[in-house]
């Protein structure tokens, strides 16, 4: 066993995740370049950005499936790594040919409410294309955040800052993204 070993406690449930989700070289190197883009991770080291990758778990939907529906219980954000989302009201929902109250893109994320509070879904998120998601789940920012309180910090503190500026703009009619 490794020094490394010995002292990251982490590393045996990454080793045990990675297994049952396991991503191939070249999804983990375009995962890597998509998240480096992203605003909320932008104040992370390489090393901290590798921890963040190890806990996502790539997502693949169809062409107008949903990824969660109004009512439905929270589990996590989702980050836009290919394709696009529309996020549609409940009324909105119920129609396939309806407009999205928003359409997001890679480099996009939402569903950040859920790394707070265990709450159900206000809206629904249903892939517009092809779309492949990378998933942040609560558990995964808890575990983080216990074994690393630096980058949990780190990761609240952006996170704060996106909801903050997303409250914001939709008060003054901005755009609301981060």
């Amino acid at each position: 066993m490794s020094r490394s070993e010995k002292t990251d406690p982490a590393p045996s449930l990454q080793w045990m995740w990675a297994n049952i989700f396991r991503k191939g070289d070249a999804d983990q190197v375009a995962i890597r370049e998509s998240i480096e883009k992203i605003p909320l991770f932008q104040d992370l080291t390489k090393k901290e950005l590798h921890r963040v990758e190890q806990s996502l778990y790539l997502r693949k939907y169809r062409a107008d499936s949903f990824i969660f529906q109004a009512g439905e219980p929270g589990l996590g954000m989702y980050i836009i790594h290919a394709g696009s989302v529309w996020i549609q009201r409940p009324e909105e929902a119920v129609s396939d040919d309806s407009e999205p109250f928003l359409e997001l893109g890679p480099g996009d994320f939402f569903g950040e409410m859920a790394l707070f509070e265990e709450n159900f879904h206000l809206v629904s998120a249903r892939a517009h294309t092809h779309t492949a998601l990378l998933g942040f789940f609560r558990p995964d920012l808890m575990t983080l955040s216990h074994y690393y309180p630096r980058l949990g910090c780190k990761l609240l503190l952006a996170l704060g800052r996106v909801i903050s500026d997303r409250f914001r703009a939709s008060l003054t009619g901005g755009p609301g993204r981060a």
